[in-house]
């Protein structure tokens, strides 16, 4: 697995259209070993791209069909920006005589494993973001948690899903935009990016990808650092001049 990450600043942030296509996330979902899965810079990312012959995923089985390939972050002044690719399509999979189902997005706000919000990627509340959850967790229950149970609707994310870009090469994207205002507290506005960890599998947790992101402070603008230089320089004239005599 590869994880990394760019420091962020608000000037670093890439336009981010959620429309289920990642080329403005620098990446080229493809057939296996010809995919690109370095974004853009300024962006964080985890990456795991599954070899078609493997069919070992880790913690279970199914190969391409149940891979959990990327999951990507950036934001801007208003907005927190995910992108999450998969061999797994949002409407499920049949498979071996068993129906298996996409999983929602959790959020572990401080990375303590208590997963304080969760958006809900398929049925009447997709797109839903909710507090407060309850979870359920998958088969394999290290790959928790799965799909939201209940909780408080926040209010909706800007959401877009693609099974048709990129289905040929076995990849499916979706793609989403919260206003980081949803969040509340957990997300500090003293804050950039906090620590937190995002989290996606499907119900049978065969595979799943996990985005941790480590605290980045919020900078003074541009403007805030000019008039800081220009009040030293006057404090240093002042006393420079002011020592002088005639």
């Amino acid at each position: 697995m590869l994880l990394a990450a760019a420091l962020l600043v608000p000037s670093s942030a890439w336009a981010i259209t959620i429309d289920g296509q990642v080329n403005d996330w620098g990446l080229t979902p493809a057939a296996f070993g010809a995919s690109d899965w370095t974004p853009n810079s300024g962006i964080y990312y985890t990456e795991e791209d599954q070899n078609p012959a493997v069919y070992y995923l880790n913690p279970g089985y199914g190969g391409q069909a149940f891979d959990a390939e990327g999951l990507y972050f950036t934001r801007d002044d208003n907005f927190a920006y995910f992108a999450i690719v998969a061999g797994f399509p949002l409407e499920g999979r049949f498979y071996q005589g068993q129906q298996y189902y996409a999983g929602d997005v959790a959020f572990d706000f401080g990375r303590d494993g208590s997963y304080e919000f969760g958006l809900e990627t398929t049925g009447a509340n997709q797109e839903t973001l909710f507090g407060d959850p309850t979870w359920i967790n998958p088969l394999f229950v290290s790959c928790g948690p799965y799909a939201l149970a209940a909780g408080t609707a926040i209010g909706n994310a800007l959401f877009a899903y693609d099974n048709t870009t990129y289905v040929g090469t076995g990849h499916y994207v979706f793609e989403f935009g919260i206003p980081i205002s949803f969040f509340g507290t957990s997300w500090s506005s003293s804050d950039y990016i906090p620590d937190l960890t995002v989290r996606w599998t499907m119900s049978c947790g065969n595979d799943c990808i996990a985005l941790s992101l480590d605290r980045v402070p919020h900078s003074p603008e541009p403007s805030t650092f000019v008039m800081l230089l220009l009040g030293m320089i006057g404090l240093s004239a002042r006393a420079f001049f002011g020592k002088r005599t005639v």
